[in-house]
């Protein structure tokens, strides 16, 4: 008998993980191309968004940063999306050139009349390089080749 119980049991285990379906709705995925940046720069983003509804069977998304910080774009910014259909967008955030080394959170929307919106947070990391400046540049070279010349003029004598 708990032999029967278990195959049982184990039986509408199996019948409900094969009769899964994914939850309805919109679902966005941003993937950085271009995240890490110097400032006067853009970074990019690919912006994927699925839609699982069936009714509407057709949704119309806007994309949108809430509170930007910097300038950005969507390629496109909004789009018709079908039931069962994924669509892509490129994000480019324009990097300030006084922009300060460090992540700035960006957060990403979709927004939909069935599925009010959803959210996605993007991070920008800023990276700066330091040039040099010519006088730290040439000093030590200079100093490389007075050395030469007298080691050379040493070895003459």
């Amino acid at each position: 008998m708990e032999t029967i119980r278990i195959w049982l049991a184990a039986f509408v285990l199996l019948l409900m993980v094969g009769t899964a379906a994914a939850d309805p709705g919109i679902v966005m995925e941003v993937t950085p191309i271009d995240n890490k940046v110097l400032p006067g720069e853009t970074a990019t983003y690919e912006v994927n968004v699925s839609y699982f509804m069936t009714w509407p069977s057709t949704e119309h998304v806007v994309l949108s940063i809430d509170n930007p910080i910097w300038n950005y774009t969507f390629d496109p910014a909004e789009f018709d999306i079908n039931t069962n259909e994924s669509k892509y967008s490129n994000l480019s955030i324009f990097v300030p050139t006084n922009a300060q080394p460090g992540t700035y959170e960006h957060t990403v929307n979709a927004t939909a009349t069935a599925v009010p919106f959803i959210i996605e947070k993007v991070d920008t990391t800023v990276e700066t390089t330091v040039i040099p400046e010519f006088t730290t540049i040439a000093i030590p070279v200079a100093a490389i080749f007075g050395l030469l010349l007298l080691i050379r003029r040493r070895k003459q004598k």
